[in-house]
């Protein structure tokens, strides 16, 4: 009901008196007096009878602003989660796959990768004073003649692309794991550098797409086998660390022989890069 300020005046206009009966005795009565208001007090009332009547509850004001920003919050959480899951299937399967059969089942992962791609690959001709120019044509050189990667601890086996160019590197990750051009090749000493994806977009065609998903399971010790024409190289896994994009110094020449295996990560990101380092051990024919 809603008092305005004449009906405060009427109700206040005349000192009125009432019976409050005194429970100590029946039968007697304490009579109590009202004063009338003065302008002021009026006034006051006023206000505060009108603060009343405009200020919300605290409960509305929660289920009008907080309520529905945490359910957007929740609701985008949600989404965001399965859109990242969806782009990401290939690297996190390869994880999930990992933890299957290595710590639940206490087995080695079956191989998923095989090197008998036919990936096509180009060698690269020096040329020397006796050549005027390079032939036009370069023989195609299979992946069953011996140019993979192999990594038993994690069931990997995949072609290398050597020699390919920064710009080049995205288009040929989609063949197996590239070789950064300008650096080391085995048998020559120096710095290999070796990049794979460890997660892409489901939607590229590669069966690479999660090659290096496993690096970082690699630790100190394990045998890293690089085949290259006629002669296997075998690395032994000496640093595994994380570093940022800016952190270049990872492709620095070496006065040793080092393989260089780099990827994206965590997977799904490119927030860092994951660098697992290994030294030569021996060679074969």
């Amino acid at each position: 009901m809603k008092i305005d300020e004449d009906d405060l005046k009427k109700l206040f206009e005349k000192e009125d008196t009432f019976e409050k009966p005194d429970t100590r005795w029946e039968g007697f009565s304490e009579p109590v007096k009202i004063s009338r208001f003065r302008g002021d007090e009026l006034k006051q009332v006023r206000r505060k009878i009108k603060k009343i009547i405009h200020k919300k509850p605290k409960n509305e004001l929660l289920v009008n602003y907080i309520d529905p920003i945490l359910r957007f919050l929740a609701f985008a959480g949600i989404s965001g989660f399965i859109i990242f899951t969806l782009i990401n299937f290939p690297g996190l399967s390869t994880q999930f796959r990992w933890l299957y059969f290595t710590e639940y089942l206490g087995r080695e992962m079956p191989k998923k990768i095989s090197s008998n791609t036919g990936a096509k690959v180009t060698p690269i001709v020096t040329p020397t004073p006796d050549v005027v120019k390079p032939p036009s044509y370069f023989p195609e050189v299979k992946n069953e003649e011996g140019n993979y990667i192999k990594i038993d601890r994690i069931a990997l086996n995949a072609p290398i692309i050597w020699d390919v160019g920064e710009n080049d590197i995205l288009d040929q990750l989609k063949n197996g794991v590239v070789h950064y051009a300008g650096t080391s090749h085995p048998g020559e000493g120096g710095n290999i550098f070796i990049v794979g994806h460890s997660s892409n977009y489901f939607w590229i065609n590669s069966q690479y797409n999660s090659v290096f998903a496993l690096l970082d399971k690699l630790e100190k010790g394990d045998r890293i086998e690089i085949k290259k024409g006629g002669t296997s190289y075998y690395y032994d896994v000496s640093d595994k660390k994380a570093v940022k994009p800016e952190e270049v110094d990872v492709l620095k020449n070496t006065n040793k022989e080092l393989l260089t295996l780099m990827t994206c990560w965590p997977i799904g990101t490119s927030l860092e890069r994951l660098i697992v380092q290994s030294e030569l051990v021996y060679t074969s024919n």
